[in-house]
């Protein structure tokens, strides 16, 4: 649900007390708190007494991601803020869900795979079952497969002009229009990125003498280690080693992001502004679908989250 202020008036006048009653940032101020609490902007104001985060939501009555929901929109609606708030609930994924054909592929900084646990190993959670071995070739079918896993507005606005140019290093022309045509097919968060070229052939390599690892009836993927790949060539790698579809008649798909803690996410924010897309701040709760259990604190994230907190 949508929140959006009409004035600071609400924020400005609430009391420090309530403020640490109710969990918000900040405490009771001393002398020197309030004499620096009066030197700060209005946002700046606000944003002190701006809960963003919710923890009540993790046991109880409220551990229940509409329940959660609910009683985050009317404390966002009393807090009367002046910038839009969107609370969403993401649950976890299930081998039923729309994107469930998609490959998570994280990545750091530099656009290099890290895998689940930082260690480089990626994992797919589902078995991937197959109606016959024969590669999707129907363009409307692989536009459909690919509907739902999109870039992001910053991939698509800001990573669609890479200043990084990779070597072809296997030279048969392959990797180069891979990487040209990576915008259009992954989706999430991420830049071209070159691999260890060492590791790419001899992954490739590897790939290529082993054959599909997917053959008609139902089976798990094998973990797979991405050490040394940038996320765009992990996700070119996985994608050759299951080339048929599933029984849905949906392709293999890759979706890249980075780690939740890397710094890129306020370049993002910075560089959507720079262009005149503003970010949305949102509060995000995250579910487990099954049971509709909320799994972690619900966070406020995005540049209304951030302000006077730089």
């Amino acid at each position: 649900m949508k929140f959006s202020a009409i004035s600071f008036a609400t924020a400005l006048l609430a009391s420090t007390a309530t403020a640490e009653k109710m969990g918000f940032a900040g405490s009771v101020m001393d002398k020197a708190a309030f004499d620096n609490f009066e030197g700060m902007t209005d946002m700046q104001r606000v944003m002190e007494v701006t809960k963003l985060a919710w923890p009540e939501c993790l046991k109880g009555e409220l551990n229940n991601a509409k329940a959660c929901e609910a009683m985050i929109d009317k404390e966002l609606a009393a807090m009367d803020l002046s910038f839009d708030v969107y609370t969403i609930i993401l649950y976890t994924r299930t081998f039923d869900c729309p994107t469930a054909h998609a490959w998570v592929i994280p990545i750091d900084d530099d656009g290099m795979c890290v895998g689940k646990y930082r260690d480089g190993r990626l994992f797919y959670e589902y078995e991937w079952c197959v109606d016959e071995e024969v590669e999707l070739t129907d363009p409307n079918a692989i536009k459909e497969s690919q509907k739902l896993i999109k870039p992001s507005k910053w991939t698509e606005l800001i990573a669609s002009n890479p200043s990084v140019s990779c070597l072809d290093v296997d030279q048969d022309g392959d990797l180069d229009a891979w990487h040209k045509k990576a915008l259009e097919t992954i989706g999430g968060d991420y830049q071209i990125a070159c691999s260890d070229y060492e590791t790419y052939l001899d992954k490739k390599a590897e790939i290529e003498a082993q054959g599909p690892i997917v053959h008609k009836g139902c089976q798990r993927l094998p973990e797979f280690n991405c050490k040394g790949l940038s996320g765009v060539d992990a996700c070119k790698l996985v994608k050759q080693m299951v080339p048929y579809p599933n029984t849905d008649g949906k392709n293999l798909e890759c979706y890249l992001q980075y780690l939740p803690d890397s710094p890129i996410h306020d370049q993002m924010y910075r560089d959507l502004r720079k262009i005149g897309e503003e970010p949305k701040t949102r509060v995000i709760i995250l579910a487990k679908k099954e049971t509709d259990q909320v799994i972690a604190t619900p966070l406020m994230k995005g540049p209304g989250a951030r302000l006077g907190k730089q």
